[in-house]
């Protein structure tokens, strides 16, 4: 069925939106803004430290037009600066590979799609935005969004211009592993009720990842 293709971009989807929705940056301002500046500066120093890593995921897609959730499950293995690979193994396998300015898009039921970033503005500005998250440079999308702190650590924003996000997402909510700062669980919610919930889990930091994670498909 059609939802199903959603994982392709899926798991950045969030990522999609924050490129692609067209925020006009307003003046920033938020509670106990010290506190915030103060986590968000010890969660960049944290991912600083980490030269790769990969997790699992989960992600759970609920649609207000279907009485069950659908689940999805995959990898994410990342190496800096500039690789990443994001890819879904069930129920649908797919995969979007970064290497440096060139990339892969595939799934199992079709064509290898390669893409350069300077020729296709969309996966630029997607990359782009992947990078900034993967990073943990959160403060670059503080223009764009109001961040509220809370313990756990859990990071929570919502689009400043609810006009401006039209259909795309209403809250965004960040549960970070407090040793580490890394993600472990995404939640963003849309206007219209639906949800997706990115669950991360079995992080393994700093590894000596082969190279043909970022060079090919390699579909299981």
């Amino acid at each position: 069925m059609r939802y199903l293709r959603l994982p392709l971009l899926g798991g950045m989807f969030v990522l999609f939106c924050f490129a692609v929705s067209g925020f006009v940056p307003p003046a920033f301002s938020v509670e106990n803004d010290a506190a915030l500046e103060d986590f968000l500066e010890k969660v960049e120093a944290s991912s600083a430290s980490i030269n790769s890593f990969s997790c699992d995921f989960t992600q759970v897609r609920y649609l207000t037009i279907f009485p069950k959730p659908v689940k999805f499950t995959g990898r994410l293995s990342l190496v800096r600066p500039d690789k990443l690979r994001w890819e879904f193994f069930a129920p649908l396998a797919s995969v979007i590979v970064l290497n440096g300015q060139k990339g892969l898009k595939c799934s199992e039921d079709g064509p290898v799609r390669k893409f350069g970033l300077d020729q296709d503005p969309v996966m630029r500005m997607v990359a782009a935005q992947m990078w900034a998250w993967t990073s943990g440079s959160y403060r670059e999308l503080r223009n764009d969004f109001d961040f509220t702190l809370f313990p756990g650590p859990t990071l929570v924003f919502s689009p400043v211009h609810q006009e401006a996000a039209g259909s795309f997402i209403s809250r965004i909510k960040v549960v970070f592993d407090p040793d580490y700062l890394q993600p472990i669980e995404v939640e963003i919610s849309e206007p219209g009720g639906d949800r997706t919930v990115i669950s991360f889990s079995d992080y393994r930091r700093n590894l000596d990842l082969k190279s043909d994670l970022f060079t090919e498909c390699g579909i299981r």
